[in-house]
């Protein structure tokens, strides 16, 4: 992350919740069956969860996975299974939080061993 952030994509340009299930809907009509919620950071939207159960409720669609760097994780991970996640890709570019924070350029985001126990139980 350079020093000086990263300019965010305008809300208005970014594809709501009900056009991302529109989509996934066309998709999983002609075969998809797995769905992957990646991009900048995926965890950071306020409906992800939401999103995620409602593309469980898509008919045919077997796996809907998530990539992240873990920011919200240990928040969000129990409400995600609950609402059908099966499948999580974590990318860290370093466990020790120091080095973690210097690299993502944010105090109190690196994943704590506790919230890697908590991720494993909950995904098993």
């Amino acid at each position: 992350m350079p020093e000086e952030g990263v300019q965010l994509t305008p809300k208005s340009e970014l594809l709501t919740a009900q056009e991302i299930i529109t989509l996934a809907r066309l998709f999983v009509k002609e075969g998809v069956e797995k769905i992957r919620l990646t991009g900048g950071e995926p965890l950071i939207r306020p409906d992800v969860v939401d999103i995620v159960g409602q593309l469980y409720k898509l008919e045919g669609l077997k796996t809907i996975a998530v990539t992240t760097n873990g920011i919200n994780l240990t928040r969000l991970l129990p409400g995600l299974k609950e609402a059908g996640l099966n499948a999580i890709n974590i990318s860290l570019d370093t466990l020790v939080p120091a080095k973690f924070e210097f690299i993502v350029r944010r105090k109190g985001t690196c994943l704590s061993s506790k919230a890697t126990v908590l991720i494993i139980t909950v995904m098993l």
